[in-house]
């Protein structure tokens, strides 16, 4: 691979709380969320209080397109100055892992096919690929700059609200078993909870990580591979996530838009969605390993 770029990042606003990926338990994935740099403190603060969890990565790249992200909890905002690339628009997940060289072999063996080739960056290496289903990810390894050691986010949040934020895929219900076994090979990880909710259209779900695997027939809404997030919580819906869209026929879950214009679903915490607590290096929302990709 080429050498890395040498420019040195922004200081005071570049932090990592885990700059070497090499250590995490296990890949993190993410959802990818493209807006204007002008907008950026607002999102972070947005989806800091949403979930009362503080930024745990911010990098500002400007010599690699004039990037900069930060991931909360399970999100990763990507803002530029500069107009997004199609393949920018249309990869719909990052991927940090521990091993890019490990990862891609795994993905390759899955059916994976590389689109964009292993290279240095600034904050480690990445590679995009499209997985067997066709969905588009980009994956990231971490590694520390000379001198760069763990640094949370310099501040502290005091949310008033704590759901947990996942990253969502749906699928048909003909489609869910085989995209759960993809996902868990993909991540090298287990699934840890499986729950059917039986109705007038069954659903399926599936917590791989910090990914929820809807499967289901039912109502548009349910399928959309346009709604990436998923929201499970208590807090009344519409005065913590905005307004009310859809409801189930079970009325356990339903379509929100959230202030930042975002499309989730929002699950009530009664279906036994909870995530299990962080564990192992680097855990961090949602049993998630803390760090963060490039874009």
């Amino acid at each position: 691979m080429p050498a890395a770029p040498t420019a040195a990042p922004v200081p005071d606003r570049w932090f990592r709380a885990t700059p070497d990926s090499s250590g995490l338990s296990r890949s993190r994935l993410l959802t990818r969320s493209l807006i204007p740099l002008s907008v950026l403190d607002e999102r972070i603060r947005f989806y800091e209080g949403l979930t009362g969890t503080a930024a745990d990565l911010r990098m500002p790249i400007p010599d690699f397109g004039g990037l900069e992200l930060a991931a909360v909890g399970n999100i990763l905002l990507i803002a530029s100055i500069r107009p997004f690339t199609d393949i920018q628009r249309r990869t719909a997940h990052s991927v940090i892992v521990p091993s890019l060289k490990e990862q891609l072999d795994r993905l390759l063996d899955a059916g994976a096919t590389v689109l964009e080739p292993a290279e240095n960056i600034l904050p480690g290496s990445r590679a995009r690929v499209r997985l067997g289903d066709g969905t588009i990810a980009e994956l990231v390894e971490h590694r520390p700059l000379p001198g760069e050691h763990p640094r949370p986010a310099p501040y502290s949040v005091a949310g008033d609200t704590t759901p947990d934020l996942l990253v969502r895929r749906a699928v048909s219900a003909a489609d869910f078993a085989a995209t759960v076994a993809r996902y868990e090979s993909a991540l090298d990880t287990p699934s840890h909870v499986r729950v059917r909710l039986d109705g007038a259209f069954p659903v399926e779900l599936a917590l791989i990580g910090g990914l929820l695997v809807v499967g289901t027939d039912g109502p548009e809404f349910t399928r959309s591979a346009d709604v990436r997030l998923a929201l499970v919580t208590s807090v009344p819906l519409e005065s913590a996530y905005g307004e009310r869209l859809s409801g189930s026929t079970a009325d356990r879950h339903h379509l929100v838009t959230l202030r930042d214009g975002t499309r989730a679903e929002v699950w009530d915490g009664s279906v036994g969605l909870r995530p299990p607590s962080p564990s192992g290096p680097g855990a961090g929302a949602a049993g998630a390993p803390r760090s963060g990709p490039l874009g």
